[in-house]
């Protein structure tokens, strides 16, 4: 049996909030596909700094700022697919996931070059929920933000089953706005049609992820080597 992990990757400040319990779900998803191994990683409680354009990386391989970035990296370089949740900050993702993001691809890229390999085609199944206040409160932008920066990172990116309404990903919404309901971190619950969307979001990026993975393999010594790298950090 082909066996793959997904990294499921929740994006908001607050620990086990509504993106989490959504991520949750994609798991549920996941899981039941045959041969799926995942892990949660809750960005709430983490530290990543901004990229200040310095380009350390760029002449050592590493990120000069020293904090959860290096264990994010080695995580999401050991899985085979990806899901990627955010909720929705000013219409885009959270300031904590961007930072993360930007300094990733930055040191990740110049680590290659710095091995003197060329850039890597990491080919990783991405897919992409988020959350909301509202029903048509930005989740659009958010997901195609998210698509956006899995396609350069070289994601395989997958959407759900267009028949349930995700086209380019799961959306949730918190529901009627009040202040209560803004400060819980369970409204999400009550969005059934959301939460279905996760859990076949996440279960159409096991089965790709399985496939890819299998294709790959299936394939080794046929293909360019780039496919086949193994992440070291730079020394």
């Amino acid at each position: 049996m082909q066996k793959v992990k997904i990294l499921c990757v929740a994006g908001s400040p607050r620990k086990n909030g509504n993106t989490t319990k959504l991520v949750k779900r994609a798991i549920e998803g996941a899981m039941s596909v045959p041969g799926v191994e995942t892990e949660l990683y809750e960005m709430g409680g983490k530290k990543f700094h901004h990229c200040t354009g310095c380009l350390n990386c760029a002449e050592t391989g590493v990120c000069v700022f020293k904090d959860d970035l290096p264990d994010f990296i080695n995580r999401y370089m050991q899985a085979d697919g990806i899901i990627w949740g955010s909720p929705i900050y000013h219409m885009s993702i959270t300031g904590l996931m961007k930072n993360a993001i930007d300094r990733m691809g930055n040191s990740t890229l110049c680590n290659w070059v710095k091995r003197g390999l060329e850039i890597p085609r990491l080919s990783k199944v991405c897919g992409t929920l988020t959350v909301g206040a509202h029903r048509y409160g930005g989740q659009d932008l958010v997901n195609i933000f998210m698509i956006n920066s899995s396609l350069v990172m070289n994601g395989v990116v997958v959407s759900g089953d267009t028949m349930l309404g995700n086209y380019i990903g799961a959306a949730a919404n918190t529901g009627e706005v009040t202040l209560e309901r803004l400060r819980s971190k369970e409204v999400v619950l009550d969005d059934k049609e959301g939460l279905e969307c996760a859990v076949n979001l996440g279960k159409r990026v096991a089965e790709m992820t399985k496939i890819v993975k299998a294709g790959l393999q299936a394939l080794k010594g046929e293909m360019p080597s780039e496919y086949y790298y193994v992440w070291e950090e730079a020394k």
